[in-house]
């Protein structure tokens, strides 16, 4: 499952992941939800692309069911 942070600051509106490794901002929500969505994307394509040597084994599982989430 995937948690996200939503909030207003300043006025503008992000979601971000907990951890903060994935952000989106925008001046509606709608904006801060979609720019979410292209960084989202943008991560999990470094993530499958990284050397499955460089992966701990629960990351190489994480890999695997990312990209039978993709196909």
């Amino acid at each position: 499952m995937l948690k996200l942070r939503v909030y207003q600051e300043e006025g503008v509106w992000c979601v971000e992941t907990l951890d903060g490794s994935v952000v989106g901002c925008g001046k509606t929500l709608k904006e801060a939800f979609t720019d979410f969505g292209e960084n989202f994307e943008v991560a999990i394509e470094e993530y499958v692309s990284e050397e499955i040597e460089n992966l701990h084994i629960s990351g190489f599982a994480l890999r695997c069911m990312i990209m039978d989430w993709l196909r």
